[in-house]
């Protein structure tokens, strides 16, 4: 694992403060470093069971940093892992980017390429965003699955 990610990964949990501050600090040191390893390992790091929520949105922040294309593709693929230990973390990212015309269409033209696999996670990650706020989602997400077919 990335270094600068094995720190993040170490305080993820974000109990106590000094896991907070490392957490930061490894943050701040991957700033700027756009590096593939970096993209492709970072969103093993999202865990639902964190403490300090707002501490972990400068993550969310930081993946957002990313070139587009990188950040979505990437998502896409983590997503199956995701939805383990991460679930409400990639529907935060996922309303994200639906709330996000350009991003959406982006996101939708990824997904269609990727493996079964993937496709089926996110349609279900999509569906339980969609049951959960259908007036808000509904048409958008329902766009993004006719595209996964």
């Amino acid at each position: 694992m990335y270094p600068g990610i094995a720190q993040l990964y170490h305080n993820r949990l974000l109990r106590t403060e000094l896991e907070c501050e490392a957490f930061d600090l490894a943050l701040e040191g991957l700033a700027g470093d756009m590096e593939d390893a970096v993209i492709q390992q970072i969103f093993k790091v999202f865990d639902d069971d964190t403490e300090q929520e707002e501490i972990m949105f400068g993550l969310v922040h930081f993946v957002e940093s990313y070139q587009m294309e990188m950040y979505l593709t990437q998502l896409l693929e983590s997503l199956p892992d995701m939805l383990e230990n991460a679930r409400n973390w990639a529907i935060v990212l996922n309303q994200r980017i639906l709330e996000d015309d350009l991003c959406r269409r982006e996101y939708t033209d990824i997904a269609a390429g990727m493996t079964p696999r993937i496709k089926r996670s996110l349609a279900f990650l999509l569906e339980e965003i969609k049951e959960d706020n259908p007036r808000l989602y509904e048409r958008k997400i329902n766009a993004i699955l006719g595209q996964l077919q």
